[in-house]
């Protein structure tokens, strides 16, 4: 096909959520906007999110609709007028793709928001994250029987086709099948852009979407905004699915006097569970652990962590694995497929599902032996400059693919 010309794109990204909110999802969306207007293609985000000053508040590129409103998937009536607002601004400025942010299938609404811009000429895209629960459910259990990710993810494959192919009572015709597994081919879009491969591999049996993996991009500012004082180990966001057992296992160890920093998700209302799971260890008895809100730039924390553990169950992708490795911070995380495809083998890699013993252990040896200390700050680095010329390229691939699709 004939392509558009980069100087006649213009991109847009439609997300509820948005810098302040520091979600994964919120950081990605910004930072491709940043991106493709670092290389030449106009992007701007479109968001209800209000800025908070004082806050990171991302990307310059943002048009902030609405009078303070704000809304989420469950909030129909918000969404509503929220959705109006962007097609009317949308319209009237030109855009020639549209990518609407995690778009779910309790965000009923976004079918007939796709469709209209559709009607109108504009190529309208969906950025795919996270799997649904029930496929995740399904691989981790099906993990805990073969043991061996390759295996698991091909016998995914053949159920889903199977499923639909055999017409199984649970989907019952193609667009009942992909809201189901929630898949973004739901909404019929006319492509699907995800942040991994592992995420892109479950949602479209026929592969007959036009679909585009792009990584997050790894970003790096200058220090000391804040000054945070050092700690021995740094954890983030201690809910269920992010391994928050492992984490209060390794706080409760009493064998170890290791210094801690929690610092909370993007999302909240994790906080006092995880504080009545740590409650009666000597770690907080003794004030070793330091409980984080907000930091306006992960960069402070990573200068003051010596290692970061990271024992999520799954992921879309695994950034916050990653960024570490540009401060000379070895890693430490659970074997999931995203989290391998962003830490390659830099990180040190405990099986899925391993016992709480024996990532204290992992950690004792680390902190014990200075040569395999340096060996992962230095495996880091050379896995961030991996990433750094992925990302370059993956950059202009993606340009291409979307030019192509006018």
């Amino acid at each position: 096909p004939q392509s558009l010309g980069v100087e006649s794109m213009k991109v847009g990204i439609v997300a509820l959520h948005w810098p302040p909110d520091f979600g994964g999802a919120e950081r990605y969306n910004s930072n491709v906007v940043e991106a493709l207007n670092n290389n030449g293609v106009e992007a701007w985000g479109i968001t209800p999110r209000r800025s908070v000053e004082g806050m990171d508040n991302g990307t310059e590129y943002v048009h902030r609709l609405g009078e303070g409103l704000e809304t989420n998937l469950e909030d129909s009536r918000g969404m509503k007028k929220f959705l109006n607002e962007a097609k009317l601004h949308i319209g009237q400025n030109g855009y020639s793709h549209i990518l609407i942010s995690n778009c779910r299938k309790i965000g009923y609404q976004y079918q007939a928001f796709i469709s209209d811009l559709q009607e109108i000429g504009i190529k309208v895209g969906t950025l795919h994250f996270d799997l649904d629960k029930i496929i995740r459910l399904h691989l981790e259990q099906m993990m805990k029987d073969e043991g061996d990710w390759d295996v698991v993810a091909k016998k995914m494959e053949k159920y889903i086709k199977g499923c639909f192919e055999y017409n199984s009572p649970l989907l019952q015709d193609e667009t009942l099948g992909y809201w189901a597994i929630d898949s973004p081919l739901y909404f019929q879009p006319d492509f699907v852009v995800s942040c991994s491969e592992w995420s892109n591999r479950f949602i479209d049996y026929k592969q007959r979407t036009p679909s585009f993996v792009l990584h997050p991009g790894l970003t790096k500012r200058p220090l000391n905004k804040e000054k945070l004082e050092k700690v021995d180990i740094t954890m983030i966001n201690p809910m269920y699915h992010k391994g928050r057992s492992y984490m209060a296992d390794i706080v409760n160890d009493y064998s170890n006097k290791w210094t801690y920093r929690i610092l909370l998700g993007g999302y909240g209302g994790q906080k006092e569970d995880f504080l009545n799971m740590i409650a009666d260890s000597w770690a907080v008895r003794d004030g070793r652990v330091d409980i984080v809100d907000y930091v306006e730039r992960m960069e402070d924390v990573w200068d003051a962590t010596k290692l970061f553990i990271f024992p999520s169950r799954f992921e879309g992708y695994g950034m916050s694995a990653v960024e570490p490795m540009m401060h000379g911070v070895p890693v430490m995380v659970q074997d999931y497929p995203s989290i391998r495809e962003a830490v390659g083998d830099a990180a040190i890699i405990m099986p899925y599902g391993e016992d709480s013993k024996e990532w204290i252990e992992t950690i004792e040896e680390l902190f014990f032996d200075d040569e395999e200390y340096a060996q992962f700050k230095e495996k880091g680095y050379k896995r961030v400059s991996q990433l750094l010329d992925r990302e370059h390229e993956e950059m202009s691939q993606f340009i291409e693919f979307m030019e192509k699709l006018v």
